[in-house]
């Protein structure tokens, strides 16, 4: 079962998403703006986001921002009227997972919820993988494993972060380097800091 939290002002679009939702068992909450959706993540993340990107007062736009500044790892689903290329750009760079256009179908809501949790939990648990071999000296295992790591997560810190972990002791300097790129995608991975700041000691 998963927290899932919908953000959208009109009511008949929560509804549908709220109970596709928990058709499939998880726990729902509605929000109709930002505001009160981000008071609730603050308080307690969810496991996933629905939002439009059409709100009263503070846009979808800038929720996401908001949870990028926050450093808040949740999947984001969007579901919206809007179709500009350049707004879909922008969704896509703050990180969203999936981009759904409305009008929708519940199948459509489920088939992109699945994708979204299942490719947090592999991130999660291909991380902690690769953590386990480099710290138990399996060096080849975590290597080969890394690579497709980095081809199925261009866009995540972690990869970057494994990798300089795992050359840290023999070449320190592109280690630093990975850090950095590590630091760009999330300047709050706190254990990328700490290394970096090791290194460069």
């Amino acid at each position: 079962m998963a927290l899932v939290y919908v953000v959208d002002d009109e009511l008949n679009v929560r509804r549908i998403v709220k109970q596709t939702m928990e058709n499939e068992e998880n726990e729902v909450h509605t929000f109709a703006t930002a505001e009160e959706a981000l008071e609730a993540i603050d308080k307690r993340q969810p496991d996933l986001i629905f939002m439009d990107l059409t709100l009263p007062l503070m846009a979808g736009i800038h929720l996401l921002q908001e949870l990028q500044k926050k450093a808040y790892a949740i999947p984001v689903i969007v579901v919206s009227a809007i179709t500009s290329p350049e707004a879909i750009r922008t969704a896509f760079k703050l990180g969203i997972t999936d981009f759904l256009t409305k009008p929708f179908t519940p199948q459509e809501l489920r088939q992109a919820a699945d994708l979204a949790l299942k490719d947090e939990e592999s991130l999660s648990k291909r991380s902690r993988e690769i953590r386990r071999l480099i710290e138990a000296g399996e060096m080849r295992k975590a290597q080969a494993l890394l690579r497709d790591f980095f081809a199925d997560f261009p866009s995540s810190p972690q990869p970057h972060f494994l990798y300089a972990l795992l050359i840290e002791s023999t070449n320190p300097r592109v280690a630093a380097k990975h850090l950095r790129a590590s630091l760009c995608m999330d300047e709050d991975f706190k254990d990328a800091s700490s290394l970096l700041k090791k290194l460069e000691e």
